[in-house]
């Protein structure tokens, strides 16, 4: 047992049920105690000697006064913790001073008042070549006089001569979730979880927690600091592994904070300690924001702001924004912007990427400057082999407006007369906007063809006034030229990493309707629902899968479809495959009927990776097909 002051242990937790049902009122007149705590249990060896202290408080009216009639004793007792001023045999060689056989000690106090603590502190030797074990130590307070005990309760000290405590099993973390900054109270469940001679490790994902009690079946922890996402908690008793892990996840709680701004005439620039967003489209009022020329009478209107809508991950949310004003700041103002609103009228109206709200009001205070007045610039361009897509990136962030669009107005040149240049068709994805408000220094445009490997072209951006432009209205400068080469050509062909059975429908064989197996490929591939697929089981049988856009129902023919990484192919029998009849010399077929599982894939048509290579399937890592 363990000071019950600061921890309860399984002991302590074993003597608090034994209390429960067992204890009985002071049965001494004038004297009583209360179990107060204890040192921790010991490992031991042979000859060597540790100390056990325990306390009890004189809950009593009388004091304890040792060298009187009034000494109180620690007496020793049988593992039945009943039968006291007796010592089992195989603890009676440990006597190390005690004050008999079968008392232990007397209290260290000379005298322990009412309302006291009394200690008793006494000493063990184990034996030279003990055998391994736990001894057990049990004890109770007594009448030193007559040996009467004055409180039943049951104590005892453990030593260990060398027996590993097993893993532990733990089945629930209660809660499972808590805050990155740590500090939560964690109970953890299980069985078998060992409390002396130390408390058990209690590992959040390699950081330990710190343990404030203690019991067989359940901890209670205190959880460390960690990033948040999820970690896996494990609990190590004393000497040996650490049991299973269960999952337990950090929230991201920090409430995001408006940091800071700039302001130039009617553009203010917000920016945040995280990434943002408007929960929904409806959140988008500039009414939670205030503008103030801290010497004018009466703030400016603020008429949109620029923080975007969350999309379903979030992942489009912004550190900084844009608000739009309805009049110009002079330069030189001193201005006051505040955060006035986000409460839950307009459901939490700026949120981070894990929900959090940003509190309101919020101030911060700058100067307002002058208008910028330097033309945006085209930095770069750039275009993969075998893509469609343009990248376009500025110095700074740009509004496409007054009928602006990029087809006709941007040009790809390789200056090679043999060679067809691609043709800009229209926006990608992140388009130039047509606003000040939320614009961006990249956008994307498409292009037909895509793009070959191992060329080099002209980009050429055309924009008359008021079409392409900064955020305070300066045109870039046009035209605007930059220069890219494609990468190196794709020749490496793909290959087969996994092969396996999706589904089986009545036998062992791969020959009904509804029997399916997928393909996964080492690389993005084309994506095409149509081809062959030859297959070969073990015996010798073989077969040719036909993949029908249509998914007809003819024999041999399958729907064949992609995951949406397009990196995974699963194959959907449509019709039952036709196999040749299972005779050793006939051809394409094998000794057994049907085509049994597992089968080899041995060719592929149809199906390329993205550069137009077909599969190396004979030097593919995985093309058996089988119960993985």
């Amino acid at each position: 047992m363990r000071k019950i002051t600061t921890a309860i242990t399984a002991t302590a937790l074993a003597f608090s049920m034994f209390a429960a049902l067992a204890v009985p009122a002071a049965a001494v007149t004038g004297y009583d105690s209360a179990y107060a705590g204890e040192s921790a249990f010991v490992n031991i060896t042979g000859g060597q000697t540790q100390n056990f202290q325990v306390f009890f408080a004189n809950t009593g009216t009388t004091s304890w006064v040792k060298g009187t009639g009034t000494q109180v004793d620690l007496a020793a007792c049988l593992e039945d913790k009943v039968t006291c001023n007796a010592q089992d045999a195989s603890e009676a060689t440990w006597n190390n001073g005690w004050l008999s056989a079968v008392r232990y000690a007397s209290t260290s106090q000379t005298t322990t008042p009412p309302g006291s603590l009394g200690t008793f502190s006494y000493n063990i030797t184990a034996p030279v070549g003990v055998a391994a074990g736990i001894y057990h130590f049990n004890g109770d307070v007594v009448l030193s006089s007559t040996g009467e005990r004055i409180h039943p309760e049951g104590y005892f000290q453990d030593a260990n001569t060398g027996v590993s405590a097993g893993a532990a099993s733990i089945t629930l973390l209660n809660p499972s979730t808590g805050t990155a900054a740590g500090g939560d109270t964690v109970t953890i469940s299980g069985s078998g979880i060992v409390c002396n001679p130390s408390f058990p490790a209690v590992s959040f994902g390699g950081t330990n927690a710190v343990v404030t009690s203690c019991g067989s079946t359940a901890l209670t922890v205190t959880s460390p600091a960690h990033a948040t996402g999820s970690v896996t908690v494990t609990v190590t008793n004393p000497g040996a592994g650490p049991s299973n892990g269960l999952i337990f996840t950090y929230a991201d709680t920090t409430t995001p904070k408006f940091n800071s701004f700039t302001a130039s005439q009617s553009l203010v620039t917000v920016t945040f300690s995280e990434p943002v967003c408007h929960p929904a489209a409806g959140n988008t009022a500039p009414t939670d924001w205030q503008v103030q020329n801290v010497s004018a009478a009466a703030p400016l209107a603020v008429t949109s702001d620029g923080l975007p809508v969350c999309n379903a991950a979030k992942d489009n949310a912004v550190t900084s924004f844009i608000l739009q004003l309805g009049s110009n700041l002079p330069n030189g103002a001193f201005t006051e912007v505040t955060l006035v609103n986000t409460t839950a009228t307009r459901n939490a109206n700026i949120i981070d990427q894990a929900g959090n709200t940003a509190s309101a009001p919020q101030s911060r205070q700058a100067t307002a400057t002058a208008a910028e007045t330097t033309a945006p610039t085209l930095i770069s361009a750039t275009g993969a082999v075998g893509s469609s897509t343009l990248t376009l990136t500025f110095s700074e962030p740009v509004k496409c407006s007054g009928g602006w669009t990029p087809n006709g107005n941007i040009t790809l040149n390789d200056f090679n007369s043999t060679t067809t240049d691609p043709t800009v068709t229209g926006y990608g994805s992140d388009p130039c906007l047509g606003t000040s408000i939320g614009a961006d220094t990249v956008f994307n445009v498409t292009v037909t063809p895509a793009f070959p490997a191992d060329t080099t072209y002209q980009v050429q951006l055309l924009s008359g006034a008021n079409q392409v432009e900064d955020a305070f209205g300066n045109d870039i400068v046009s035209p605007a030229t930059v220069n890219f080469t494609t990468g190196a050509g794709d020749f490496s062909p793909p290959t087969l990493v996994d092969a396996r059975m999706v589904n089986n429908v009545l036998s062992s064989d791969f020959v009904e309707p509804g029997d399916s197996f997928s393909l996964t490929f080492s690389e993005k591939m084309n994506g095409v629902v149509t081809g062959t697929i030859n297959t070969q089981d073990q015996d010798g049988t073989t077969a040719s899968i036909q993949c029908a856009a249509a998914g007809g129902p003819g024999a041999n023919q399958a729907t064949c479809s992609w995951n949406t990484a397009v990196t995974t192919l699963t194959v959907t029998l449509t019709g039952s495959l036709t196999i040749a009849s299972p005779s050793p010399t006939a051809p394409g077929s094998g000794t057994t009927p049907g085509n049994q599982i597992p089968f080899n894939i041995t060719a592929m048509t149809g199906v390329q990776d993205v550069a137009g290579n077909p599969p190396n399937i004979l030097g593919s890592a995985d093309r058996l097909v089988d119960f993985e």
